[in-house]
């Protein structure tokens, strides 16, 4: 009888090859693999996945990024022209136009110091000024 791993003739009766090592009848013990073969193991690593809690996940915590409604009413008054109360708040692009037209010719400078007066005023986000 040949080996059917390597091909050495074998004894009927023999069980394991005296050659390559391997089981002759996989039904009586497991199979090797043949000591000459290298086993080749690759390793996937997802860098994306985010990492998982082992602990139940508490409540998240809200942190109050709100805009103080009176320094922006106070910026408004004295740098309003220039859009300093708009850079404040979050509203770079319409704090830029502010600073090249003078507050919109000084309009919307008088607009947004009675809105954030008035509590009307939002930031960036649409969030309310905190008092």
């Amino acid at each position: 009888m040949k080996c059917p791993y390597c091909g050495a003739n074998q004894p009927p009766e023999t069980v394991k090859c005296e050659y390559c090592g391997m089981y002759q009848d996989y039904r009586s013990k497991p199979q090797e693999t043949p000591q000459s073969a290298p086993q080749v193991v690759y390793e996937v690593h997802n860098h994306y996945e985010q990492p998982t809690r082992s602990e139940p996940a508490s409540q998240p915590q809200q942190v109050d990024l709100s805009r103080n409604r009176w320094i922006a009413l106070l910026l408004c008054l004295f740098v309003g022209p220039a859009g300093g109360h708009r850079f404040y708040v979050g509203k770079i692009g319409t704090g830029i136009l502010y600073l090249f037209t003078g507050g919109l010719f000084g309009i919307g400078s008088i607009v947004d110091f009675f809105s954030i007066l008035l509590g009307t005023f939002r930031d960036k986000e649409g969030n309310k000024l905190r008092s």
